[in-house]
């Protein structure tokens, strides 16, 4: 198969599994599963260097394989293959069902047709595909999210608006729309205002799809309202389309080169400092909303926002870890991610419900789904041994370096702050007692588990051997030449390189399996706590009565539940912070209020009202023309 052909080849057939899924939505979801296995094993298959043109209804589509398209790609379809082996089993609480698999299968062939496109109006055709199709399929599950979808797709206009209009500007310029050309036409142009504003208009596109600051508020409702399963998705893979355009605008055009003259502090040119300043205030406000959610969906909404300020930065900076640790980032991130709204999908599908404040206990009847969703946080919010620490750890050591302390400060208070804003529905979904209603609550179906583990799998072996990855982004950065002489990556002596030490991963996992198996060990040796029924000592006489609080007895298992406001006394620090949600929402009011007021003017339904417009339209015409 032609390169090109591929994201074709795929919206050809999500049309045949709509008919299919018609007349069997399991047989429709089956063969979308066996399509995106068969699409990311085909793109191990292609050759890096290929260059493909087609000549589509009068429209020449220009396609490009590198070592750029193929991590994107195998990252994105790790995402979404997993998402539809557990949407085999979740569909059955849909009602849209073919028209899911449909779609989801037309935001893979999008999103692969953005990663392959070597210019940019391929890139904005389908990146057009992708985000049509995922707008499509958000409001399937929830009435209340169709609002969030005109958010959705008023922040997606903004930024691809300026997306196109920065494409013709470059083409008026530089008269070429392939992205290798831009690049080039930006090295030799001497206007440093026309650059910037080419720059900053290509830029918008990723902030909007990324969720970074000032363009974020779509996420926590999209992410929120979304069918459970597709949340994976938008987390995963698709604000992974916000920082592909993030890596060309900075990297594949190479900004250190393009505004060497506009150098701002450390070597980092004044656009870069832009987007690494919103990446600053995304980590800020993503961490802060995130502790004070209810909604676990939510939560890890802003978790999203906040992370995509991470990646920002790493890419930004254009140093060599940065660099990578951005780009492992992306990775990590997309794999947490996925998981963790996969774990919620599955609480949801067993408790029909995504309130944190209503559930607990769940680890009891849920201990696999807990499983998954722990190692799954440790992974995001850095810790060792699971990947997410590494991708971190480099981004820091490159702040470091650079000495841009402030913002080294900013990443390291979001990495605190989602300590908190993890463990919230850790403690309040998984631990803590369990709700009467909940009692014949079962784990999540088998296949629904599968992917969860595989994927919590793979990040726990990058975390102890990321060498696989590592080399991959290595070979990246030695493209676009961002210092290609130095080395990071070292597997033969189990060495991460950096500037301030090294890191070992496999020593690192040795000393924590030593750890945990003293703490074993400890364990086992001494008394286990007894579990107790809350309400036994009141039911059965001669049950001895232990179980009291304040010097009263517990006559109600939930008064121990204290999930609703978790953090209380934290979230009162900045309970009247200033909302840019807010302020946006006012000015969608204005506009609204306008447009009412327009139309009672111009569409009242009153014969009186159409005669008086009628009359004055026509002494226009006659004093025009007089």
């Amino acid at each position: 198969m032609a390169l090109g052909l591929l994201p074709l080849v795929l919206l050809t057939l999500s049309i045949f599994i709509y008919l299919v899924s018609k007349m069997s939505w399991k047989m429709g979801a089956l063969l979308n599963f066996l399509a995106g296995l068969f699409t990311i094993l085909y793109v191990f298959t292609l050759k890096v260097g290929t260059f493909e043109k087609l000549d589509l209804f009068g429209l020449n589509i220009q396609f490009e394989w590198t070592n750029v398209s193929f991590y994107f790609s195998f990252v994105s379809l790790l995402v979404i293959v997993s998402v539809m082996l557990f949407s085999t089993k979740w569909l059955e609480t849909q009602k849209y069902r073919a028209s899911y698999n449909m779609f989801l299968l037309m935001v893979t062939a999008g999103s692969l047709g953005v990663f392959m496109a070597a210019d940019l109006i391929t890139l904005y055709v389908f990146w057009e595909i992708a985000v049509l199709s995922s707008l499509l399929i958000v409001p399937m599950e929830k009435k209340e999210a169709r609002k969030a979808v005109v958010v959705y797709a008023v922040m997606s206009a903004v930024g691809t608006y300026a997306f196109l209009y920065g494409t013709f500007l470059a083409y008026q310029r530089y008269g070429t729309l392939n992205i290798h050309g831009i690049a080039q036409g930006m090295l030799n142009d001497t206007s440093i205002g026309f650059k910037m504003a080419v720059f900053l208009l290509l830029s918008a596109a990723g902030i909007a799809k990324s969720g970074i600051f000032p363009l974020h508020i779509w996420l926590r409702e999209t992410h929120g309202l979304a069918p459970n399963a597709f949340s994976s998705v938008l987390s995963g893979q698709f604000i992974k389309l916000g920082n592909y355009i993030f890596l060309l605008v900075l990297s594949v055009i190479p900004s250190l080169k393009v505004f060497s003259e506009v150098t701002v502090y450390s070597g980092i040119p004044l656009p870069n400092y832009i987007l690494i300043a919103l990446g600053n205030v995304s980590i800020v406000i993503g961490t802060l909303m995130a502790i004070k959610q209810d909604d676990m969906k939510m939560l890890m909404a802003y978790s999203s926002v906040a992370n995509g300020g991470y990646i920002l930065i790493g890419i930004g900076t254009m140093d060599p870890l940065g660099f990578e640790g951005g780009m492992f980032h992306i990775f990590n991130h997309a794999v947490a991610s996925a998981v963790i709204f996969m774990a919620f999908a599955a609480v949801i599908y067993r408790t029909k419900t995504q309130k944190i404040s209503e559930m607990g206990g769940l680890i009891h009847k849920m201990p696999v789904t807990f499983l998954v969703y722990l190692f799954s946080i440790i992974s995001l919010a850095g810790i060792p041994p699971m990947s997410g620490f590494i991708s971190k750890w480099m981004i820091y050591q490159a702040l470091v370096r650079k000495g841009m302390f402030i913002t080294a400060f900013l990443a390291f208070f979001g990495s605190i702050g989602s300590f908190l804003y993890v463990f919230r529905p850790l403690a309040g979904v998984f631990l803590g007692q369990l709700p009467r209603k909940y009692r014949d609550v079962k784990e999540a179906p088998a296949v629904m588990l599968t992917p969860m583990v595989l994927l919590v799998l793979i990040s726990f072996f990058l975390g102890v051997w990321p060498f696989p990855i590592l080399q991959a982004i290595e070979k990246i950065r030695v493209d676009l030449d961002v210092a290609p002489s130095f080395k990071i990556s070292d597997p033969e002596n189990w060495l991460v390189k950096g500037f301030a030490g090294s890191w070992n991963p496999v020593l690192v996992f040795g000393l924590f399996l030593v750890g945990f198996i003293v703490a074993y060990i400890l364990y086992s040796l001494f008394p286990r706590p007894k579990k107790v029924d809350l309400l036994a000592p009141h039911r059965e006489e001669g049950t001895p009565i232990n179980i009291y609080t304040g010097g009263e007895f517990i006559y109600n298992p939930d008064l121990y539940h204290y999930n609703t406001k978790f953090y209380a006394g934290f979230e009162r620090m900045y309970e009247k912070h200033p909302s840019w949600e807010k302020l946006l929402k006012m000015f969608g009011k204005l506009f609204h209020d306008a447009g009412e007021w327009i139309h009672s003017w111009f569409f009242e339904p009153s014969s009186s009202a159409y005669t008086f417009w009628v009359v004055v339209t026509l002494l226009l015409v006659f004093w025009v023309r007089w």
